[in-house]
């Protein structure tokens, strides 16, 4: 039943090998669900990941504010360097506000914001799991699987990081551990229904059929696990991308030279493979599984949509379309995982919202936008004043194209590192890329001219009045900032004021 309110739907996508896999001319690749969607709304073409990292994106996300405010710095799972592994209890997530205003909310998928405290515990219905999660042995996923005689969740093993004695082999997906199978490609055997993300999709139809017997308008979370790695997609969706199809990626042969420590960490280090990929063939396979993946987990969002239209509630609900973080894959001389970087393979995503009785089709923008910015946009739609403490902004005025609208013309992000220190801050502006970094090389890239990040030009004097206005920007935000460990706030001023 229609509401004065618009509804809202949240969908977050896991870790999208976004920015730089679609190269025109080159090689496209078009989710075709999210492109028919950008195209019925308003696309942002520079949406950054407020941090690009699960946990820590997606805590900003649900209270509007950095993890720096919040203090999840790091995955859940990471203790240590002052990480929290839950939000406070007394925090506020967009569900306070909406609940306030009348809207019942739910949420169906990866939580990844607490180890012990769920939706749930915010008063919010619907099904998650604590921690990363591990959904094919979770309760829900066994007795879907059942009742449709699909069986335990099996997968066709050809590359993994940590166990190449597996390839070739059929594994069951089940282990204690979620980072078990976690950086390896290949096949989920079965129909794509037992796919994990058909699997939320399906809870999510489930959801919207419920609220939509109800006159309340409501908000709806729908967070897929995907196309996060490891890369196992349908035998039917695996067929759609042919490796050999797959031109060599811009920066595979990048050997690092002028970059941060930090690339080679996590290079050498966190995630070197114990079988060799010296050829690009390897790769080409790796990231065929994971554009495949990449497709499935559309088709997966499309579910949702069609269900949106089978309910009518498709003109008066607004749909925000987006991912947490992207994705390293291939990058850089063969990176796995997000990395322990800021690169735009990490930090760009996707971004779309669409109302149909609101927002006019068609439009693009390149308005510097972050992840986080989603919060806002969600109480703007609701009629909810936006409150002061939040960092996050709603995104309606260049939804609906007021050129009166004030946009910033930077954009600050956050990373503390992933697994292991490597505490950095971006800063964007319409052409440059400014990385300050702790304990580590700093970068700058001209994204105009070097949009693989091939050319670090942080040290090169002819630059050095460009960083000295970016640093002196960056150093203004972290003096204005709220972070919640004060220490770690004052080395960052000293750090930055002696790097004049």
């Amino acid at each position: 039943m229609p509401t004065s309110k618009p509804n809202i739907v949240f969908i977050i996508a896991d870790h999208q090998a976004f920015y730089g896999h679609d190269r025109e001319g080159e090689y496209e690749f078009k989710p075709p669900r999210y492109e028919q969607f950008a195209s019925e709304g308003i696309r942002f073409d520079r949406a950054y990941s407020v941090c690009p990292l699960c946990s820590p994106a997606r805590s900003s996300m649900m209270t509007g504010i950095y993890p720096s405010s919040h203090g999840i710095i790091m995955n859940t799972e990471a203790d240590g360097v002052g990480n929290q592994p839950d939000l406070d209890s007394g925090q506020q997530l967009y569900s306070h506000y909406l609940s306030q205003a009348g809207y019942r909310n739910g949420y169906v998928g990866k939580w990844h914001c607490g180890r012990e405290r769920l939706p749930i515990d915010y008063g919010i219905e619907g099904w998650s799991l604590p921690d990363y999660g591990k959904i094919y042995m979770s309760d829900a996923y066994k007795a879907y699987a059942e009742e449709r005689g699909f069986g335990d969740a099996r997968a066709l093993i050809e590359y993994n990081i940590n166990y190449p004695e597996w390839q070739g082999q059929e594994i069951v997906l089940h282990d204690p551990s979620p980072w078990k199978f976690m950086n390896g490609s290949g096949i989920l055997v079965g129909p794509p229904e037992a796919h994990e993300e058909q699997f939320v999709a399906h809870l999510a139809c489930e959801k919207l059929r419920e609220f939509a017997a109800s006159d309340q308008p409501f908000s709806l979370v729908v967070s897929l696990w995907g196309p996060h790695q490891p890369y196992y997609p349908s035998a039917e969706y695996a067929a759609m991308v042919d490796p050999a199809d797959i031109p060599e990626y811009p920066s595979f042969n990048d050997d690092l030279s002028g970059r941060p420590l930090r690339h080679f960490f996590h290079r050498e280090i966190s995630h070197l493979s114990s079988q060799s990929w010296p050829d690009w063939s390897d790769w080409q396979q790796i990231l065929a599984r994971a554009y495949a993946q990449g497709l499935q987990t559309d088709a997966a969002v499309g579910d949702v949509l069609d269900t949106l239209d089978e309910l009518e509630l498709t003109d008066n609900t607004i749909v925000i379309w987006l991912a947490d973080h992207g994705d390293a894959v291939a990058a850089h001389g063969g990176l796995w995982d997000k990395s322990n970087s800021f690169m735009e393979e990490v930090a760009r995503v996707p971004c779309a919202i669409r109302l149909p009785n609101r927002i006019a089709p068609g439009q693009r923008t390149d308005a510097l936008v972050s992840n986080m910015d989603a919060t806002a946009t969600m109480l703007d739609a609701a009629g909810i004043a936006v409150p002061a403490y939040m960092h996050s902004r709603s995104l309606l005025p260049l939804c609906d194209g007021d050129s009166d609208a004030q946009w910033s013309d930077e954009l600050v992000c956050e990373h503390l590192g992933h697994g292991h220190f490597f505490p950095q801050r971006l800063l964007m502006t319409d052409r440059y890329k400014y990385v300050f970094s702790l304990h580590d090389m700093n970068e700058l890239y001209d994204l105009q001219d070097d949009p693989f990040e091939l050319n670090n030009l942080a040290h090169q004097p002819d630059y050095a009045d460009v960083v000295a206005d970016l640093r002196g920007r960056l150093l203004r935000h972290v003096e204005a900032s709220d972070m919640r460990n004060q220490r770690l706030k004052r080395i960052f001023l000293l750090a930055m004021e002696c790097d004049r």
